[in-house]
């Protein structure tokens, strides 16, 4: 029972761990009620505490989002906030209470904090209960503030949605403007430190939309469509560009740069924003729908009076989208902590089902492989080489694996391979090593008889260079000459060794005439002495050495390789003209072609190779070209210039080269080549200080001149062709 019991408290523990959902923690200095925490952070006169009251307002004829309050210090709150904006009041001198019109002002700047506490119903059926924090916008000014910021901050950090209130008109000024982001950028910073994520949604409400030039229809609410969300993973930059193509914006000239000013302004604070989460959103808003009248001034604000007709742009959609994210982000957070919890026990389930085969593949079945290894190592790798005695310990090993409890009653499918392992050892006849020795003798006698398979010598280094299928026979033969000296396998494969000695003596000494009858009198010796102990296959080697190496002569050698020289460059011819790639064609095909030469005696075919090396050599002098220009984008040209390789141009060449035109210029291997992009609305300086700029370098760059260049600064594309082709310029092999 002990182990369920421990399984049962890691379930628990990973429930508990995975259920720590990041931003709905508390655990601060400060006690907050229950309910899903909304931040809405903003500085003095952002508009917090009108942008509640109107909610609360236009909630109550709202289909997808109505409030409703739960405590009288909120419900008082709206109530006298309402009677100001609306300038309604009361009296009961006649008797009876009745309504009155007074005058409509704005509540005044909010001189305390008060927790706002009220259930919201999103779309009509889901209730979830909703606390709100409205404060003073002076206590989070960034110089100064009060003892209010710490809670404040408390609460913004540990909220489940928030919401940044950023009024418009600051925006004349640009150290209150920057005052104010530098405040969304700090709290961003406390909630996801350095480029973690985001783990709540956040949105960017952009209150007194209604003194923005071209606000004024719903459908500018809300300025990220759900098609473009995916650019929030994008750079600030290609953000900025989408949104100022997108339809809405786009289709009027006042608002597309009203728009584009508000997100230039708050570019800090959506720099780190975007790339960090998909849950954000912008919105634009007005409280009053038309801008309220202006009449007077205090310190640090202007006094402004409602207009006489409220008419609300947008002010359900940020409360809307906020709350159903969160629930969006909380059932993402639900199916996160079932799948911390599935995978800690699928974790531990798959280290209880591992441990018999960790068992077995890391001890038990690489102890019987140990014996057998160390056995095999110790004769050179060769089952042949093995004794007696040593073949019983690795059947020995095998029979205690198959044996062990382990294998019996979980890996039954492998005592039927470590018993065939363990036949292997105890049926071992060297007989059957010795028909694979005869089989490797008869290769080498193949090879002996046919002169295309003999090593040829090295000029260079005086080596012999062998073809793989010769190497392989060798390498065979040697792992016959180990372990007993005595044994058949060892002295046969000795004899057949020393004959390769002497023929490879031969192939690197042609001249020598010793080296045929030293080969002779080795055969006529083991004939005499071995006598029976020669197999058929030895006897063969032997006859096919002595008639080989005795017919051979120096100017026979020569004339086989002149014929194999020719048949090579034959078959050169069709590959050379084929390859379009200079690097083979001005260096491979030359080196290929000088090591042909040295074995050719065919004169038309030597002059077939001088006229290619002599064309391709004219490829390290400068030669003339001409460049046709196919395409060039934007009404754009370019500045090209040829320097010597790490030098840089000195464009004293002034000419624009547009689409269509065609130039010739003078280059040879290792030039550099630099091209220069200017844009139509960029000022010339005749390819210095061009757009964008691409440099050609490398033996052969000109061939990346040839076709498409992409200038990735600006995202172009020209196409440049050559007349004639380059390839067409290309030596060209033939007899």
């Amino acid at each position: 029972m002990k182990p369920l019991k421990v399984i049962k408290k890691l379930f628990k523990f990973g429930s508990k761990a995975a259920s720590k959902s990041k931003g709905s923690g508390g655990g601060g200095a400060f006690e907050w009620p229950a309910g899903i925490k909304i931040g809405i952070y903003g500085h003095q006169n952002s508009g917090k505490t009108v942008y509640f009251t109107v909610l609360n307002e236009e909630s109550k004829i709202s289909k997808n989002l109505q409030l409703s309050v739960t405590d009288n210090a909120t419900s008082n709150s709206f109530l006298m906030n309402r009677r100001a904006i609306w300038g309604l009041g009361s009296t009961s001198e006649v008797g009876t209470v009745v309504d009155l019109r007074g005058e409509r002002k704005f509540p005044d700047p909010s001189e305390k904090d008060q927790c706002l506490i009220f259930n919201a119903i999103l779309d009509g059926s889901t209730k979830v209960p909703v606390v709100a924090y409205d404060f003073p916008g002076k206590s989070i000014a960034l110089a100064g503030g009060d003892e209010l910021k710490d809670k404040i901050i408390d609460f913004m950090t540990s909220c489940d949605g928030l919401l940044f209130f950023y009024d418009p008109k600051v925006m004349g000024s640009e150290l209150e403007s920057q005052a104010h982001v530098s405040s969304f950028v700090s709290l961003i910073e406390q909630i996801a430190p350095g480029h973690k994520r985001l783990p709540i949604p956040v949105g960017l409400v952009v209150t007194k939309a209604d003194v923005l030039p071209g606000f004024a229809k719903d459908d500018q609410v809300m300025l990220i469509s759900p098609e473009d969300e995916h650019l929030l993973s994008d750079d600030f930059d290609m953000f900025l560009n989408r949104m100022l193509a997108g339809k809405t914006v786009s289709a009027d000239q006042a608002w597309a740069g009203s728009v584009r000013n508000v997100l230039i302004k708050l570019a800090d604070f959506l720099k780190v924003i975007v790339g960090r989460t998909l849950n954000f959103q912008i919105f634009f808003v007005s409280n009053t729908g038309d801008e309220p009248e202006k009449v007077g001034t205090d310190v640090g604000r202007s006094i402004y009076k409602p207009p006489s007709k409220i008419r609300p742009i947008g002010v359900k959609d940020p409360f809307y989208w906020i709350l159903t994210a969160v629930r969006r982000n909380r059932g993402v957070s639900r199916i996160r902590a079932l799948a911390k919890v599935v995978m800690i026990v699928s974790i531990i389930w798959a280290v209880l089902c591992s441990m018999p085969f960790i068992y077995h593949l890391n001890y038990l079945l690489p102890q019987a492989e140990l014996v057998e290894r160390e056995i095999l190592k110790a004769n050179s790798g060769q089952v042949f080489s093995t004794g007696a005695d040593e073949r019983r310990r690795i059947q020995t090993a095998y029979s205690r694996y198959e044996n062990s409890w382990c294998v019996k009653w979980f890996f039954k499918e492998f005592q039927a391979p470590s018993g065939k392992v363990r036949q292997f050892y105890r049926d071992f006849d060297i007989s059957e090593s010795v028909k694979v020795l005869d089989k490797t003798i008869t290769r080498f006698n193949a090879m002996v008889s046919d002169s295309a398979y003999w090593p040829k010598l090295n000029p260079a280094t005086d080596s012999l260079e062998m073809l793989p299928d010769l190497e392989k026979m060798l390498a065979d033969l040697g792992e016959f000459h180990t372990g007993d000296e005595t044994s058949v396998l060892f002295t046969r494969s000795g004899r057949v060794l020393r004959y390769w000695e002497l023929f490879s003596q031969f192939i690197a000494s042609r001249g020598d005439s010793t080296i045929p009858t030293a080969v002779v009198e080795q055969v006529k010796f083991n004939g005499d002495n071995y006598g029976t102990d020669l197999s058929d296959a030895e006897r063969k080697l032997g006859k096919s050495l002595v008639a080989k190496l005795q017919v051979k002569t120096e100017a026979k050698a020569k004339v086989e390789a002149s014929k194999r020289a020719v048949v090579e460059l034959d078959d050169l011819i069709e590959e050379v003209n084929g390859n379009n790639d200079p690097s083979y064609r001005l260096d491979g095909a030359v080196k290929r072609l000088r090591k042909i030469k040295s074995d050719l005696t065919d004169r038309a075919a030597i002059k077939a190779v001088d006229r290619y090396i002599r064309d391709a050599k004219k490829w390290a002098k400068k030669q003339k070209f001409t460049y046709r220009i196919e395409t060039v984008p934007d009404n754009a040209h370019l500045h090209i210039e040829v320097t010597a390789r790490g030098e840089n141009p000195t464009w004293a060449e002034q000419n624009q080269i547009f689409e269509g035109d065609e130039y010739p210029f003078e280059w040879k291997l290792n030039d550099d080549i630099h091209i220069s992009f200017d844009a139509i609305d960029r000022a010339c300086n005749w390819g210095a200080n061009p757009s964008d700029k691409i440099v050609l370098k490398g033996k052969y760059c000109l061939f990346e001149m040839e076709g498409n260049l992409t200038f990735q600064n600006v995202g172009k594309q020209v196409t440049i062709s050559f007349k004639p082709e380059l390839a067409g310029r290309l030596p060209v092999l033939k007899k």
